[in-house]
């Protein structure tokens, strides 16, 4: 191998400068870019009398020294043909009246995934002068120097990308409004931040000369996730795989920037936002920065306990980034050795906790070099996108459909919109449509998700040779040993070894008989490793409360005490604390909600001695003790101790069609995104074949529709489900990233909290006729939209739905056990047809029992909108108003036990004389005969048998479905269980 050329001081000095020109370059055209329109173009077009281009950001420009050079047009022409037509915009001709659309009179916003429309009333009195000033003054005070005065453009830019769309730091009259001003008054479907961030991430591509599409996975993820034998195990092994993807977006961002990564949305998540300080912190600025994140109100800088935003695993496993072509490939290279860097750092720290590291050539080093060696798993895909070399043309795409083909596919070659957007339509003589290289993105988006799923489908495998005993925890990989020689020792011999030791003090979470590899460690140390690196960046060590499987199971009868809770309760609390030495035993962790609401009352000792009760019944130490101390609680709150808790796990149905975008049950038609105006205007040009066809296409996947997808996913995993489990119920989110939530729900609590999950996910649902304890905290959902502590954030529409699989489990049960039959639940669920659950109960005797259904049923017309659902009225709901009925005092739960023994014995459909129709009738009359006999009312005996009929196709199929939903309903009406306001004497059949 020849020596490295030796290069004088003066090269290398001419190196770096290049470098920093370059690099000085790439900021300035990205906020060139961002200072092309601004931000409330929406208020001011057309009223104005400076006109949008030459108000605040050509100030703007004028401050950061930006000239028209510095912005790369073809970035904002490919945007806009990829989103929308461009309009008419042609030198020396006005516009036609039906390419004008005054916001401030009729604003009007389009969910860009459904369709749906909301009316914003009127505008009128925001002043355009007014917001032009503000919006001048808000990103004037974004503008970051130097330490000469002069402005440090990589670090505006970020504030601009970051601070930009804040309301709080704008104007109060303008509110959450400023989040969404549409880019396009026409086409009010997408936000300007969504049009800047493409445009943004498109010119930075540019620099060096053509775009791609960079597609990144990471794994493994169920099976990593699952190897879980605790509460802890689950968030651990769901927030490394969240902050290790971190790592690896971070090359990009600091590189190109965030607006690079086209998914996930990184806007708002709080590990991004704790970059971004470190990076201010880094340029002298760090004290400004944290300023804005408290007017803000960053949760992440003021919570220290664990509900800090920080500690929510909501960075899914894959992303895609628009990058440069050219640099494409390094990128990748790089995102991959960061991340296992950093996982391969932190595998050693941890290690260190446990064993010894005095001497840096130990076995267990050797060891981790090995089994971190290709951790985690990474695939890679890049996709090239044409732009050719006049912006105004499309460019030759051949490649790009021969290599599409090569997966045996056109994609949008094959469709019939490519006849209509590869060719330009005019409209009265006026420029309306002309193709570009924008119009190519579906086609480039397909093959880099094809060329993704190829790579991991061809994954190489290197074997790992592991000679000695295994890990206790995956069984996959040697145990960390300070010499080799402890590795064939049988577990039952080992007397002393760094495990035990740390085991018998308690210490990491390590239990007895414990011997882990570096990787298990590592997830088993994770919370500790996390946690200390937190310290320093919020002043002290933040709490992390770990809720117990059995702290959650008595959080419904700890409710139910909070609920009944009178001034004399105070003495049977004293007396069971004196009785069973409560004080003695350490406090838990309990549910967010449940703990609230117990703060509450007063004295202080209440709080005191009920969060000591979980774990006095967890450290009894034989079965007379716990039973003993279990009767005390069962006669202090009216019914035995709640024993089960509950799993869940959502996931968002055809994911993969929503990005694809090609698939007409998950398109809308062009003139849907349109602003009604314009819909309307343009309905007479239908005459022309071209206008014609235009109007009758579907829009196929864009960069606008990917950010509002990525948004919505962001918004709902970030904010709403958080809020929904663990404000609104009794819960605990272990993983919330994307369209994926795992949560731990109090059983009580559990169908309310499926039925939220579902609805936000959707952003539609009449939350009316919940169980009256469920209080959704300001929580509201209409059009495709939630709106949550003032923040309006648009969902994924009423036309996209989720399935979840639900299981209900002793909290003894092994929870290894417990995630395989919650994999197994949300299978189901899919396989059900989607928009469906999946809810098992597993009892600890054997046997199970538990419903199948869909949530409600969906329009099947291409296009339809369906109304939003009144959720005490869908399938879930009925199932949850049934158990509350046979829960009433009055009520005996016999009737179900005397149907179920009633069904047994009758024929399909009675006879072969009897209609289907007298048949539904005979099962709804008995059954409502039953109820009323038992003490009950009857209404919602037909909706039962409905729905039993519904979901199935023969009437033996039929009896089976309605002896579910019956054994189910009573299992949830029992024993106080039944939402937690039952009466005691529901506890038991009568």
């Amino acid at each position: 191998m020849g020596s490295r050329p030796h290069r004088s001081r003066q090269q290398r000095q001419q190196a770096r400068l290049i470098m920093t020109q370059s690099i000085h370059s790439l900021w300035k055209k990205k906020l060139a870019a961002w200072l092309h329109d601004p931000a409330e173009k929406a208020l001011v077009l057309m009223r104005d009398d400076v006109g949008h281009e030459h108000g605040s950001v050509k100030t703007l420009r004028e401050r950061l020294g930006i000239n028209d050079a510095d912005f790369d047009r073809r970035a904002d022409r490919f945007a806009a043909a990829a989103d929308r037509p461009q309009w008419p915009c042609e030198p020396g001709r006005m516009r036609p009246a039906w390419a004008n659309v005054r916001f401030a009179n009729q604003p009007l916003l389009i969910h860009p995934l459904s369709g749906e429309e909301i009316d914003l009333g009127s505008l009128d009195d925001i002043a355009a002068k007014h917001i032009r000033t503000v919006s001048l003054d808000h990103f004037s005070d974004l503008i970051e120097r130097d330490a000469h005065g002069e402005p440090d453009l990589r670090l505006t830019y970020l504030a601009f990308w970051r601070f930009g769309p804040e309301p709080a730091l704008v104007a109060p009259e303008i509110g959450d409004l400023w989040r969404v001003l549409p880019a396009d008054t026409r086409v009010p479907d997408h936000s300007i931040w969504s049009h800047l961030d493409t445009v943004s991430a498109l010119a930075g591509a540019l620099t060096d000369d053509a775009p791609a599409l960079l597609s990144m996975s990471f794994g493994p993820v169920q099976g990593f996730i699952a190897q879980a034998r605790s509460t802890s195990d689950l968030w651990a092994g769901s927030h490394l795989l969240s902050s290790l993807v971190w790592e690896g977006l971070k090359v990009i961002c600091a590189a190109l920037g965030p607006d690079a990564i086209a998914f996930p949305s990184l806007r708002g998540v709080a590990a991004v936002d704790r970059w971004l300080l470190e990076v201010a912190d880094a340029d002298g600025r760090g004290e400004q920065w944290r300023q804005r994140f408290t007017t803000i109100d960053a949760e992440w800088l003021q919570r220290t306990t664990d509900a800090n935003p920080l500690f929510a695993a909501t960075l899914p496993n894959k992303f895609m980034a628009i990058v440069p072509a050219r640099q494409a490939e390094q990128l990748a290279r790089q995102v991959v050795e960061a991340v296992r860097d950093a996982a391969r750092a932190w595998a050693a720290e941890a290690a260190q906790h446990v064993l010894d590291d005095r001497d840096q050539g130990q076995h267990w080093q050797e060891q981790l070099d090995s089994q971190l060696a290709g951790f985690p798993e990474a695939q890679w895909a890049i996709a090239e996108w044409p732009t050719g070399s006049d912006r105004d043309r499309l460019p030759d795409a051949d490649r790009l459909r021969q290599a599409l083909a090569g997966y045996g596919t056109d994609s949008l070659f094959g469709e019939e919109v490519w006849k209509v957007l590869n060719r330009e339509v005019r409209i009265d003589g006026a420029e309306f449509f002309k193709p570009n290289a924008g119009i190519v993105y579906p086609a480039v988006h397909e093959l880099a998700e094809r060329s993704l799923a190829a790579a991991k489908s061809l994954r190489p495998f290197a074997p790992l040779p592991q000679h000695g005993h295994r890990c206790t925890l995956c069984g996959e990989r040697e145990w960390l040993t300070e010499t080799a020689a402890q590795l064939h020792v049988p577990a039952g011999e080992r007397r002393e070894t760094p495990w035990l030791r740390k085991a018998q003090a308690g210490r990491f979470g390590i239990r007895k008989g414990e011997h882990l590899c570096g990787v298990c460690t590592l997830k088993r140390l994770w919370p500790t490793l996390f946690v200390e690196g937190l310290g320093e960046l919020l002043d002290e060590r933040p709490a992390r409360f770990v809720i117990s499987t059995h702290t959650m199971a008595l959080a419904t009868s700890l409710d139910r005490l909070v609920e009944n809770y009178k001034p004399e309760s105070l003495a049977g609390l004293s007396a069971l604390s004196r009785k069973f030495a409560l004080l003695d035993y350490p406090p838990v962790a309990l549910p967010n909600a449940l703990h609230r609401r117990l703060s509450s009352l007063r004295p202080a000792t209440v709080v005191d001695i009920v969060k000591r009760l979980p774990s006095a019944l967890d450290e009894a130490r034989n079965e007379d003790a716990e039973e003993r101390l279990a009767a005390g609680i069962a006669e202090l709150l009216g019914a035995r101790p709640e024993t089960y808790y509950a799993l869940i796990q959502m996931d968002g149905d055809h994911m993969g069609a929503w990005l694809a975008g090609n698939d007409p049950d998950y398109q809308c038609r062009f003139p849907a995104t349109w602003h009604p105006q314009v819909r309307a205007s343009l309905d007479r040009f239908r005459g022309d074949p071209a206008v014609a066809a235009y109007l009758d296409s579907s829009r196929p996947a864009s960069p606008a529709r990917h950010a509002a997808i990525s948004a919505a996913l962001n918004d709902f995993s970030t904010h709403v489900a958080r809020h929904i489990v663990e404000n609104v119920c009794k819960g605990k989110l272990l993983y919330a990233g994307g369209d994926d939530v795992l949560a731990m729900l109090s059983v009580d609590d559990l169908m309310p909290a499926m039925l939220l999950l579902r609805a936000a996910w959707s952003g539609s649902g009449d939350l009316r006729g919940l169980p009256g304890h469920i209080d959704v905290r300001g929580l509201q959902l209409a059009k495709g939209y939630a709106r949550l502590k003032g923040r309006l954030m648009p969902m994924m529409g009423s036309r996209a739905s989720a399935s979840i699989g639900a299981v209900v489990a002793h909290h003894q049960a092994p929870l290894s056990a417990v995630l395989r039959e919650l994999r197994r639940a949300e299978a189901v669920a899919k396989a059900h047809g989607r928009n469906a659950f999946c809810l098992r109960v597993i009892k600890r005797g054997g046997g199970e029992v538990g419903v199948t259904s869909r949530f409600w049923e969906m329009p099947r017309a291409v296009g339809a909108t369906p109304a939003a659902p009144l959720l005490a009225d869908t399938a879930l709901g009925l199932l949850l108003r049934f158990a509350e009925t046979l829960a009433q005092p009055e009520m005996s739960r016999r009737a179900v036990y005397n149907t179920l023994e009633w069904l047994s014995g009758l024929p399909e459909r009675g006879g072969k004389d009897m209609s289907e129709e007298a048949w539904r009738h005979l099962l709804a009359s008995n059954l409502a005969w039953q109820i009323e006999r038992q003490g009950g009312v009857v209404q919602h005996a037909r909706e039962f048998v409905d729905l039993a009929c519904r979901e199935s196709a023969k009437p033996a199929e039929t009896i089976r479905v309605l002896g579910d939903l019956l054994v189910t309903a009573e299992f949830f009406a029992r024993n106080g269980r039944a939402f937690g306001r039952a009466a005691a004497q529901a506890g038991a059949p009568r």
